[in-house]
């Protein structure tokens, strides 16, 4: 399994490593069409719960999203969550740059919404 989107200047890098498991969204997250960016990325998540993966990591360095793109980054780690009733081992790591407040807390949320533990790294600028 593959997935590949490369940035852009309103959309993050978006790829899936199938050695480790690994989605990772890079970049700035502005779509103009937000339910259209996150639409495949959702069901390439569907997909990979299909193919029998043991493991499934999101790995978020996101320097900037606006408020669509934060519902839809939500439902995308919703979608990460059902594939622990699958039998797939969950992991987050959340990247913000240690002078940026509100990328740090925005990952704080996030885990508590899920009630996961998410590996906060912070990135010196």
């Amino acid at each position: 399994m593959t997935y590949l989107v490369e940035a852009t200047e309103r959309t993050p890098k978006v790829e899936f490593n199938n050695t480790t498991n690994e989605l990772l969204l890079e970049g700035i997250c502005i779509p103009e069409l937000t339910h259209d960016f996150f639409k495949p990325i959702i069901a390439f998540v569907h997909e990979a719960g299909e193919s029998g993966i043991k493991s499934f990591t999101l790995t978020v360095k996101l320097h900037f999203f606006n408020t669509g793109s934060s519902r839809y980054i939500l439902e995308l780690m919703k979608n990460i969550q059902k594939l622990k009733e699958k039998g797939v081992a969950i992991k987050y790591k959340w990247f913000y740059n240690d002078d940026d407040e509100d990328i740090e807390e925005a990952g704080t949320s996030y885990a508590f919404i899920l009630d996961e533990v998410f590996e906060m790294i912070p990135v010196k600028v």
